[in-house]
């Protein structure tokens, strides 16, 4: 299985459900990290606190994404950035 740099990539790359709605850890609400969210985090560990998938136990970088992403408010420019990173390439 091939293995990418950037979750756009992926979205690019592989046939996804509701890919349009996929969207990066690091700027989620879900994402349960107390830090300023800047690209520097994106290799962090977090747990996803998302209501449906609390359940699982997530265990996910700020570099991770999935389809149930909801924006958190706020968000820093840089992770908004990191989050486009290669979107329109």
């Amino acid at each position: 299985m091939p293995t990418y740099q950037h979750f756009q990539e992926v979205k690019k790359a592989v046939p996804l459900p509701d890919r349009e709605k996929i969207g990066v850890c690091l700027t989620c609400r879900y994402w349960q990290v107390e830090e300023r969210r800047t690209e520097m985090l994106a290799p962090r560990l977090g747990v996803c606190v998302q209501p449906d998938l609390k359940a699982f136990g997530l265990i996910v970088s700020g570099s991770s994404a999935c389809n149930q992403w909801a924006e958190k408010p706020g968000i820093a420019a840089e992770a908004k950035a990191y989050a486009e990173q290669g979107e329109d390439a």
